[in-house]
């Protein structure tokens, strides 16, 4: 074989090894991009939950103006479909897509889906940044092959010409020209070599800022449960110690007129209220329980809420607390379940006008049992709109104490609440 056809064949060999360090960037970009794809879509299904449970939106349809509050929120496009619109079919092709997108479903209390939410979110720009170079790998991909093709043809028709044509020196090229050829095709494997290492380093890049992105993303979701833990424990504590103390108030005024005696110690009671809600916005204040619920036990600060609730109210409670089943309960579930029957009697005396409420606190079965039923107006579960945070924060404590939840009402029956808490025993040793 001559100089020319060994110079040829050393090219294919180098050209293949160029064509393998593409092929294996393109691969590898590929799968890059695939997987930021799929976390930022996460990450933004994450992200649209939390706001919606933060907001609690009424049902579909919304306002404009409430979907362009999600849209800057989620940096995306926010569109609302109908539950009869159809999926939008996976994508076939390697091609990039021009933007993102999922859906998610809208659900009332039921289960039943009221709507669909289409979320579009615009890659970000290093995805761009990525597919462009997938796109220059690809190309570079299609001429490498070409040219291989080509070197492959010329090497064998060198290789069929030499077997019947002597290698003579005046035949063949010079070793300048020989030199000058080797000299090139060591410059373009020096280039192959170095344009490998750009791209290792754009990857590096690439990976740094996604997970800049990512640690960014972790702080607001835990920014967005730091505000909805708040709301709740407002709501179902502040909230409704103020409500109570209003009543409290406003009985004394209808009672200043005709019984000085009677109000005075009613506004004596509703001093005494803000002052204890002073000192419960303060252990909020530095991250501490009610002071309350520290101090008395769990029948003491049941009939003391209830006390403080039925302030300027024509209601009965039937109070049956077994002490030996308040004492398995840990102080977590103590003042879950504290703040669960607090919401549930406001409910039955704000809103279903109750008269008698019964609160039952037992064991059995290796489970503790707690009810709170009232004979107040009740309501529909499945077609109540516009509920606001109490079933909700109701169910997210129930949730968080790990107990079986069953809420039974209907419109004039009033409303029954059942929770059921495992025992956990300690292991005798």
């Amino acid at each position: 074989m001559n100089r020319i056809a060994r110079l040829i064949g050393l090219a294919v060999v180098l050209l293949v090894i160029f064509l393998a360090a593409v092929l294996a960037s393109w691969i590898r970009l590929r799968n890059q991009t695939t997987q930021l794809q799929r976390v930022a879509i996460e990450s933004r299904k994450l992200q649209l939950e939390r706001v919606l449970a933060l907001t609690h939106p009424a049902p579909p349809p919304w306002s404009d103006a409430y979907i362009q509050d999600l849209n800057v929120i989620l940096d995306a496009q926010v569109t609302v479909l109908s539950t009869d619109t159809p999926a939008v079919p996976a994508a076939t092709s390697n091609k990039p897509a021009r933007t993102w997108h999922f859906r998610h479903d809208v659900r009332n209390e039921a289960g039943e889906t009221l709507a669909l939410l289409q979320v579009n979110i615009a890659p970000p720009t290093y995805v761009r940044l990525g597919n462009f170079y997938r796109q220059t790998a690809l190309i570079l991909l299609v001429l490498a092959l070409g040219l291989l093709a080509v070197l492959t043809i010329v090497l064998l028709f060198s290789f069929s010409r030499n077997q019947s044509v002597d290698d003579h020196p005046s035949t063949g090229k010079s070793t300048a020209s020989v030199t000058k050829e080797f000299d090139s095709l060591t410059h373009l494997a020096k280039t192959t070599v170095q344009q490998g290492a750009e791209l290792e380093h754009e990857r590096r890049e690439r990976q740094r800022v996604d997970e800049d992105l990512h640690f960014q993303q972790v702080l607001l979701n835990r920014s967005l449960e730091e505000k909805i833990q708040l709301g709740r424990e407002l709501h179902d504590g502040i909230i409704q110690s103020l409500y109570a103390t209003g009543l409290t108030l406003e009985a004394a005024k209808n009672q200043l007129p005709t019984d000085p005696k009677t109000a005075a110690q009613q506004l004596d009671t509703g001093l005494k209220a803000l002052n204890t809600t002073i000192r419960d916005v303060r252990s909020y204040i530095i991250g501490l329980a009610p002071e309350n619920l520290r101090q008395q036990s769990f029948a003491d600060s049941v009939l003391s809420l209830t006390q403080t609730l039925a302030s300027g109210r024509q209601a009965t409670f039937d109070l049956r607390i077994d002490e030996s089943a308040a004492t398995q309960i840990t102080d977590t579930q103590s003042a879950n379940l504290l703040q669960i029957i607090r919401e549930t009697v406001s409910n039955g005396l704000r809103h279903g006008a109750a008269t008698k409420i019964t609160i039952r606190l037992h064991e059995s079965d290796g489970e503790i049992g707690l009810l709170v039923q009232d004979d107040g107006k009740g309501f529909d579960p499945v077609r109540l709109a516009n509920r606001g945070h109490g079933l909700d924060n109701i169910k997210a404590r129930a949730d968080r104490i790990q107990a079986g939840l069953r809420i039974t009402s209907a419109p004039g029956e009033g409303t029954r609440i059942v929770l059921t808490i495992p025992v956990v025993r300690e292991s005798q040793t």
